[in-house]
Formats: C-alpha cells, structure tokens, sequence
C-alpha cells in the first residue's frame, strides 16, 4: 500500500503526520498499526493524522511503513489527485 505523509504540530507543540494513501482513509486506519507510542485521530472530513507520544515514533513509523513523505505543495497537489477518498 503506498501511504503519503506530511508531518505537522499539534496546538500543544506535539508532532503529528498526516497519513493519506489512493487505497482511501479507512484503508490506512486498517493498515497502521501504531501502539501506545503513538495515538492516531481520524475525524471525518480529515485525513487520518497519527499524534506522537514518544520522541523518535513517528520517524519510526515513517520507515516501517515507508511512508512518502511530501512537503506542503505537493500533498495539497496528491490530495486533490486522490480526491474524497484522501479523507474519513
């Protein structure tokens, strides 16, 4: 499954990735699997977004899964690509 990511901060300063993939958002939810070192948050209308708990997990899951990470033009651009299905 090709996942793309685009990594952002949460209000509190947190690090987060934003997880979109062709194959549609519920079929990241079903793909990731994260454990207590990191939380994922999918609200509808939005990209699936996995928040940090442990300094080092997001890079970690950044490899584990390869996950393609865009910078902010071209996730903007892959996102309008995939369409509805980039989102819950």
């Amino acid at each position: 499954m090709i996942l793309y990511g685009l990594r952002g901060i949460t209000h509190g300063w947190g690090r987060l990735i934003s997880v979109m993939s062709p194959s549609g958002a519920q079929a990241v939810l079903d793909h990731l699997e994260t454990g207590p070192e990191l939380q994922v948050v999918a609200q509808k209308g939005q990209p699936v977004q996995v928040h940090q708990i442990r300094d080092g997990a997001l890079d970690e899951l950044v490899a584990r899964y390869g996950i393609v990470e865009l910078d902010q033009a071209a996730w903007a651009e892959r996102k309008q690509t995939i369409g509805k299905d980039a989102v819950l």
